[in-house]
């Protein structure tokens, strides 16, 4: 497969003719509603951890994850993923020792950075992760070994990780050269992860679905066109992801069959990163974008952060980051039957809902919905959140301002379908 527009893996530079910095537009303001907070791998001119407006581009270094003197680098092999009961963000960063022979000159290191504080726990991992994956159902960390590409010869495995020590523990056997990164659906305890094969011209790619209580794994048929890496909505109930070029299409894609359906027509560009993250209170995918900077042309292509709809497929790029983005991972707010009662009394309060006996009908629906949520009776909940998404989605530009129609509804639907 030709790959014209090349998807990196996270730390990788991309070099490129300044030449080409004419020929590209500068990228338009963007602007996402989101309900949390976006971090990225930022790789200068301090490595670390930021958090990242992707309207703006503006970072705020969080965690400085530079090494000591005298070290070269460091690399990130494995992107961003986040635990947001426990604020935790995970990466896997990579240290090369010159005074080392290959090919035990690399260590790769497990970093927890706590996401409100910046602290930092470092533990040494016996191989090296290729990815990461946090699974909030059962509180697991997985990662996926690193195979040597191309073709691979050795086993690759998903392993259990255990962030307090760095241990690795063996859970299922996966196939493939190369392994895009990790998503989950913690409803239907799955993993899901594109597998890519270079046995054949073209290379084929398929998705892996990974049983996070039992291993068990099972394979989709081979993507046309492929993807690289993907994202679970866990308020759409729906896996979507990015083809190769050329052009790039926004996707959702169905895990069992494989099949695309393509969705807007956003102009993802040539240069776009592996990193992938997304709010799924908003339905919004952050994608790494790059842009080569006219007025800075030795830089050669910059991040910017893309904001996708997943619904529609529309999107806005951001302005430039300033640097270069290694992996994106998003810490939501957390959605609870408490905190979307709050959400309805704002409404009211600020006019967004326009009548009383509309917000207090809503709110006695979510009050019961909570009643029966708390005493485990999911499928009864379930059932009082879908007359509430009802009735809002009803209301929508009548008595409710559509943006929060849409927020409401998305929220009562993640309650839904996160369950207890």
């Amino acid at each position: 497969m030709a790959r014209i527009g090349l998807l990196r893996r996270a730390g990788l530079l991309l070099g490129a003719l300044a030449a080409l910095a004419a020929a590209l537009a500068q990228p338009l303001p963007a602007a996402a509603a989101t309900t949390g907070t976006l971090f990225g791998i930022v790789l200068r001119p301090i490595p670390g951890v930021a958090r990242i407006d992707p309207a703006s581009g503006t970072t705020t270094l969080l965690a400085d994850l530079s090494l000591p003197p005298g070290h070269p680098g460091p690399g990130f092999s494995a992107g961003l993923v986040d635990d947001p009961t426990s604020h935790r963000l995970f990466l896997v960063r990579v240290v090369l020792d010159f005074a080392v022979p290959p090919p035990n000159n690399t260590t790769s290191q497990l970093v927890t950075v706590d996401s409100r504080t910046g602290a930092m726990t470092v533990q040494t991992l016996s191989q090296g992760l290729a990815g990461l994956a946090f699974d909030p159902s059962t509180g697991t960390l997985f990662g996926v070994t690193a195979g040597n590409c191309c073709p691979n010869t050795l086993p690759i495995s998903i392993v259990k990780v255990d962030p307090s020590t760095g241990a690795e523990t063996s859970f299922a056997s996966v196939t493939g050269d190369t392994i895009g990164l990790m998503s989950v659906d913690p409803s239907s305890h799955s993993i899901y992860a594109t597998s890519d094969s270079f046995a054949t011209i073209p290379n084929t790619i398929v998705i892996l679905t990974v049983n996070t209580l039992t291993g068990a794994v099972t394979q989709s048929p081979a993507l046309n066109p492929g993807i690289p890496s993907l994202v679970f909505d866990s308020s759409a109930r729906a896996l979507y992801g990015t083809t190769f070029c050329c052009p790039a299409h926004f996707a959702r894609v169905d895990p069992s069959t494989g099949a695309e359906t393509i969705l807007g027509t956003y102009d993802f560009g040539m240069f776009l990163e592996g990193g992938r993250a997304i709010d799924a209170a908003s339905h919004t995918v952050f994608v790494v974008q790059d842009v080569f900077d006219p007025l800075n042309p030795q830089l050669g292509p910059i991040a910017h952060i893309a904001s996708i709809n997943d619904q529609t497929g529309a999107g806005v790029l951001g302005q430039t980051t300033g640097t270069n983005v290694g992996g994106l991972a998003f810490e939501p707010v957390l959605i609870t039957p408490a905190s979307i009662q709050a959400d309805v009394q704002k409404a009211a309060a600020d006019g967004s809902i326009k009548t009383k006996a509309l917000a207090d009908s809503l709110l006695d629906k979510l009050a019961r919905a909570a009643e029966v949520r708390t005493a485990g009776n999911c499928k009864a909940a379930g059932r009082i959140y879908e007359a509430f998404i009802d009735q809002v989605t009803r209301q929508s530009g009548e008595k409710i301002v559509p943006a929060t129609a849409t927020q409401l509804a998305s929220e009562a639907q993640f309650l839904i379908t996160n369950c207890p």
